[in-house]
């Protein structure tokens, strides 16, 4: 019963917290004060996102290994663009600098609830293996993130 309450209480401030920066969006998008009489449409205006969570997994079906990006969240009307790669090395890295790039995917809009994937087969050997994206709302600066080398066996199970 208190996990429920407790549940219940974090979506409720969720989302008031949601409402309240979508009603910052729509005043910021406004321009400021806007008289009735002497206020022109700005045709060309669009607001842009205020923020974006993007995910980053690592994963092996058996045969291959992927990596995938997957936009968990985005608060306002924006352009997510995503960048996906993946890397191997046959000995443990610190960077994926150090590691060979098997193979990369770029997406444009990442829609919120949706994911872009990248993979590498594994051959039959056994590798370390890194993910890394990219990504960026609208035209602001570029993120970078990075799961850590982990160990993939010859079959694709993850030791």
């Amino acid at each position: 019963m208190e996990n429920k309450k407790d549940y219940l209480t974090k979506t409720i401030l969720c989302l008031m917290v949601i409402a309240v920066l979508t009603g910052c969006v729509a005043l910021c998008s406004m321009g400021g004060t806007a008289y009735a009489d002497t206020a022109e449409p700005l045709a060309d205006a669009e607001p842009y996102g205020v923020f974006t969570k993007v995910d980053l997994d690592l994963g092996s079906n058996g045969t291959e290994v992927w990596a995938e990006a997957q936009n968990t969240f985005t608060l306002g009307k924006s352009t997510v663009s995503v960048y996906v790669f993946i890397y191997s090395s046959p000995t443990y890295q610190e960077s994926y600098k150090d590691m060979t790039l098997e193979n990369q995917k770029y997406i444009y809009d990442l829609d919120m609830g949706k994911s872009v994937r990248t993979s590498a087969p594994i051959n039959g050997v056994q590798r370390f293996w890194r993910a890394r994206m990219m990504y960026r709302l609208d035209n602001k600066d570029w993120v970078s993130k990075e799961t850590v080398s982990i160990l993939i066996d010859a079959n694709g199970n993850l030791t």
